[in-house]
């Protein structure tokens, strides 16, 4: 059925789609998407980089707890991804077996 076999073309190119963008967020959290970038979490800036602040070990963990958090978030992200393309692969086993089984086998 061609019309079976295009649906399961298009799931496999979206699950193919959804494991890249999943990559892509490896790269980012590795600090490898940028050149010269840093992964994430990266260590706490020292408290000498902003200069004489009255709080500068203060905004030094508040840096901290955005990088932590921005790790955290980039990897519940990229498990959700791969929710997603598992889900998606489900659907196009389901499709074939459900496609093999209607199938009448050829009589030659």
């Amino acid at each position: 059925m061609a019309g079976v076999e295009l649906s399961r073309k298009a799931l496999e190119q979206l699950q193919d789609s959804v494991h890249d963008r999943s990559v892509d967020l490896v790269k980012v959290k590795d600090g490898k998407a940028v050149a010269g970038g840093g992964g994430f979490p990266a260590k706490a800036p020292a408290s000498t980089v902003f200069g004489a602040l009255d709080d500068s070990a203060g905004l030094a963990s508040a840096v901290e707890t955005v990088e932590a958090t921005v790790g955290s978030e980039l990897d519940a992200a990229k498990n959700r991804l791969k929710g997603v393309e598992n889900a998606l692969d489900l659907v196009r086993r389901n499709i074939k077996t459900a496609d093999d089984a209607s199938t009448a086998p050829d009589s030659a």
